[in-house]
């Protein structure tokens, strides 16, 4: 078998999270998936910091709406 991503042969490969799986992309090589890894942690990263950020907005608007001055 071969690695969905870059087609290598001759090496190990790991199932993806089900999640994670496309039609195309159920396995990948090692080195595939420290690039795809770090990209996840990368993503991970920036909606947590999305999240944080739309919470507070939000809490400052209702906070807003409720003070009369």
């Amino acid at each position: 078998m071969a690695c969905d991503i870059c087609g290598k042969t001759g090496t190990p490969l790991r199932d993806l999270r089900e999640i994670y799986q496309t039609d195309q992309i159920k396995v990948m090589c090692p080195d595939c998936e420290k690039v795809v890894n770090k990209q996840l942690r990368s993503i991970q990263d920036m909606t947590t910091r999305m999240q944080k950020a739309l919470l507070k907005l939000f809490m400052a608007e209702r906070k807003a709406k409720k003070d009369p001055s």
